[in-house]
């Protein structure tokens, strides 16, 4: 009888571990479509205001029943208290959560399969914001959607969708 070796153990071992992770492995969520963000300037200056429009379109082919937005600015604006509060939330959507720079909130539901909703964010530029002001600033906004649709008691899905770097269009330059 042979003797059993540590090489031997390692490979039992490595095998193992790869069918636990190839078992283990949970399926990605799928992608959402029919978002649309978009902020109505490119350019700005210390203490203006910014307007975000924030909108669902329901591509699913049964009703979107619970929908949820989150949105913050990109780093590093999002780690620079008061330059940029969240003064408003409205639209179509049953709550908003106003966290300083922040907002989530919830879409009014049930949205039918065509249909959209928007939120609208307005957001402030602090007066005195703490980067120089002889250098332009760009803040970008990352949004997070996740909604659930399908027979409420029955079949349902849910799709997920963050853009933790921002999304193309909703930069704004401010200028010094």
């Amino acid at each position: 009888m042979k003797p059993f070796s540590v090489q031997r153990l390692g490979v039992i071992l490595a095998a193992i571990l790869g069918l636990g992770l190839l078992f283990a492995a949970q399926p990605a969520s799928a992608a959402v479509s029919g978002t649309a963000f978009a902020v109505d300037r490119s350019t700005a200056k210390a203490g203006d205001q910014l307007t975000l429009t924030l909108s669902l379109t329901n591509t699913e082919t049964s009703d979107i029943y619970f929908a949820y937005e989150a949105v913050q600015p990109t780093w590093p604006a999002n780690s620079q208290a008061g330059a940029f509060t969240v003064t408003g939330c409205t639209g179509d959507t049953v709550d908003c959560v106003i966290n300083g720079n922040s907002a989530n909130f919830h879409f009014d539901a049930p949205i039918a399969p065509g249909a959209t909703k928007t939120v609208t964010l307005t957001v402030k530029i602090s007066d005195t914001p703490p980067w120089s002001a002889t250098t332009p600033y760009t803040v970008n906004w990352a949004p997070y959607v996740y909604y659930e649709f399908g027979q409420v008691g029955g079949t349902t899905s849910a799709k997920d969708q963050g853009w933790p770097y921002g999304v193309t269009g909703t930069e704004t330059t401010i200028l010094g």
